[in-house]
């Protein structure tokens, strides 16, 4: 009973990325290549072992499935955080030259 409460399913609707807040879009960019990367490789040996035997176990499949797209979703969100990092940066950029233009 715990294991659906508690266990991998529960682990994996709740997993949050939580970036350092003085992380720049580089190093955000380059955690979210790491999140795909994950993702890639999970779904690769997922490949292999249909193929090796033929079938996969029914009652691990979703677990696997929903844990390749946690991965996505991680990279997804560093994503989205470095784009909005850059955006805030050039904001500040701009705020920054117009008084000197005046």
């Amino acid at each position: 009973m715990n294991n659906h409460v508690f266990g991998e399913p529960w682990i994996i609707r709740h997993t949050n990325y939580f970036s350092d807040p003085s992380a720049g879009p580089d190093e955000l960019l380059n955690d979210a290549t790491e999140w795909l990367q994950y993702a890639y490789n999970a779904v690769k040996l997922l490949a292999e072992l249909v193929h090796e035997r033929g079938s996969v176990d029914v009652h691990r499949l979703p677990i696997m499935l929903e844990g390749i797209a946690a991965f996505v979703e991680m990279g997804t969100r560093c994503v989205t955080q470095a784009h909005m990092r850059m955006q805030w940066q050039s904001v500040r950029e701009g705020a920054e030259r117009s008084p000197a233009a005046l």
